[in-house]
């Protein structure tokens, strides 16, 4: 009786979560890439209350199947309710999250700097146009796609005001990693950004080894403008559930539209 009830609990959770982003308006759109050639999905979320007369912060969520974005947009909408979210659907994950092929991934990879470039000179001009946003624009991702997140900060970090990493698996390719932060903070002695990162306590071997290893670039070499966090969450795993929240509660401390 009682696995019945806490069963029955959780599948109540669930459905309020969803109900509480379908009020918010959840919309779908094909995008044609001209960069990447081929359609990529997009799956919008808009805030409750939505106003084309307003302006609106956005964040560009990697990972952003109809699934998916509904639990990103549940989370940061309960910290942040005036988000728009827009959910990058995958075509080919490992393809473009990765800008090195790598025999580890069985070759998988290569299409890393094409796909930053579909998010940069198209992804973005057409919700901007389209949608009433203010300028503000984070990205975030998870796991392969945290790795992503990173890697486009370092290669365009005037694309985004703010990145979240959700246990970044930096370990396929650390060395890309590593020298595209130290190219990074070596060029740049103002960066005004926000960078928010976490790994679980039991999260996989090539974020755990390899991530405290980038904090400490961060620490030896990033600008005082630039705001950053590291979170280890106790008892976590891959991908921690609290990770959109309290990424997108440290971006947004203090910043004001």
């Amino acid at each position: 009786m009682v696995h019945t009830f806490n069963r029955v609990v959780v599948l109540c959770l669930l459905v309020l979560s969803a109900l509480s982003v379908q009020a918010a308006e959840i919309g779908r759109e094909i995008l044609p890439s001209k960069v990447l050639g081929e359609d990529r999905p997009l799956n919008i979320v808009l805030p409750k209350g939505y106003s084309p007369e307003s302006g609106y912060p956005v964040v560009f969520a990697l990972d952003g199947d109809q699934e998916h974005v509904m639990s990103f947009a549940s989370r940061m909408h309960a910290v942040r309710p005036e988000l728009i979210v827009v959910g990058v659907e995958n075509v080919d994950r490992s393809r473009d999250m990765f800008p090195n092929p790598a025999s580890e991934r069985g070759g998988r990879g290569g299409g890393g700097r094409l796909f930053l470039e579909f998010l940069t000179s198209e992804l973005i001009p057409h919700i901007e146009k389209t949608y009433a946003t203010n300028g503000h624009r984070t990205l975030s991702g998870q796991s392969n796609s945290g790795f992503f997140v990173l890697f486009a900060m370092a290669t365009s970090p005037d694309a985004f005001d703010a990145y979240l990493a959700s246990s970044p698996m930096i370990g396929w390719d650390w060395e890309l990693i590593r020298t595209g932060t130290n190219a990074l903070l070596e060029d740049h002695s103002s960066l005004p950004k926000a960078l928010y990162l976490n790994h679980g306590e039991f999260d996989s071997d090539r974020t755990v080894n390899f991530l405290p290893r980038y904090v400490d670039l961060l620490e030896a070499a990033a600008p005082r403008d630039f705001r950053w966090k590291f979170d280890v969450v106790e008892g976590g795993e891959h991908v921690p559930e609290t990770s959109y929240g309290d990424g997108i509660a440290f971006i947004f401390d203090g910043w004001h539209p």
